[in-house]
């Protein structure tokens, strides 16, 4: 079958769970849920509703405030504790307002009040179902914007949040007139490394360097992977006065760590080597902020690796 016919996917129906002792009231509810297309069960006290949730997991509870064996509120108590996302309506009878608010701070989404009409039920499920499928697409996009800005091999930043971040960074320097170094790092003889141990290996190192850098760093400070073997930090507010003493500490916490067959490489470990620039002493942009600090790296390089240059100092 071609793709322009394939069959479009059905909505999924929401399951709604009724939990209420007095069979007239559940009834009506029941009723009035299922003619408005809802997938609808129901048992007789929270208890049970407990159990039925955790086999289902429903996209919604209507239940009762007052019930044998556990009442709304303990089931509501229950589902939080269970960490369920299920939502809850709670239903009460003409006095029992104060209670309901109990289940609303509880985390409950309404409370409707006996005695129940059709137009009451709907209209209640009809907000509560859309107000969870709102939640549920931003948290989706919450999680789809986390993951295009993760590294997936390291855990950390990776070069688009990077970019963004430096653009950021920028322009509230430019605004607050507060400094940004930036340092970029780089695996010495990574590719030899490779070569000796396999990529296998090879990702398990820049895996667990992400870790260090980001271990070695300040919470605000930004730990990217630029690259391959290469990556970027992005310290907010800090001028070279401060370059000597980060740069020692990524230093120190590359030298703590082992690597499996390190002992193979030039050094007789893995190291780094690490290139520093600052805005706006350095640069005028972004851009040219990334450029000085690869000055910096380059030069690290060529002077023997393992080693540190900051731009503009001998």
């Amino acid at each position: 079958m071609s793709a322009n016919h394939l069959t479009p996917e059905k909505p999924v129906t929401p399951k709604v769970l009724v939990v209420d002792d007095d069979s007239l009231v559940r009834d009506v509810v029941v009723e009035s849920l299922q003619s408005a297309g809802y997938q609808v069960d129901w048992c007789a006290n929270g208890l049970l509703a407990l159990g039925k949730n955790g086999q289902i997991n429903y996209d919604l509870i209507i239940t009762d405030m007052m019930m044998p064996s556990m009442d709304g509120l303990t089931l509501i108590r229950n589902l939080k504790l269970q960490k369920s996302d299920t939502d809850v309506i709670v239903i009460t009878g003409f006095g029992s307002v104060e209670n309901a608010v109990d289940c609303m701070k509880a985390g409950a989404q309404d409370y409707l009040i006996k005695p129940l009409s059709v137009e009451q039920i709907q209209m209640a499920a009809r907000r509560a179902i859309e107000h969870r499928e709102l939640r549920l697409r931003a948290r989706e996009r919450d999680l789809y914007r986390q993951l295009s800005y993760e590294d997936s091999l390291t855990g950390i930043y990776n070069r688009r949040f990077f970019d963004e971040s430096l653009k950021l960074e920028i322009v509230k320097s430019t605004r607050h007139g507060a400094p940004v170094l930036l340092c970029m790092i780089d695996i010495d003889y990574f590719k030899m490394y490779n070569d000796h141990r396999g990529h296998q290996n090879g990702d398990r190192v820049l895996a667990e360097m992400g870790q260090i850098l980001k271990s070695s760093c300040r919470g605000y400070d930004i730990v990217t992977r630029y690259g391959g073997e290469e990556f970027a930090i992005i310290f907010p507010g800090t001028d070279k006065s401060e370059a000597d003493n980060l740069a020692s500490r990524i230093m120190e916490g590359v030298d703590a760590a082992s690597f499996d067959g390190e002992d193979l490489m030039p050094f007789g470990s893995l190291t780094v080597s690490i290139g520093m620039a600052s805005f706006p002493e350095d640069a005028t942009n972004g851009e040219d902020l990334v450029r000085r600090a690869d000055e910096a790296l380059y030069t690290a390089k060529r002077d023997g690796r393992n080693t540190v240059r900051i731009y503009g100092l001998a």
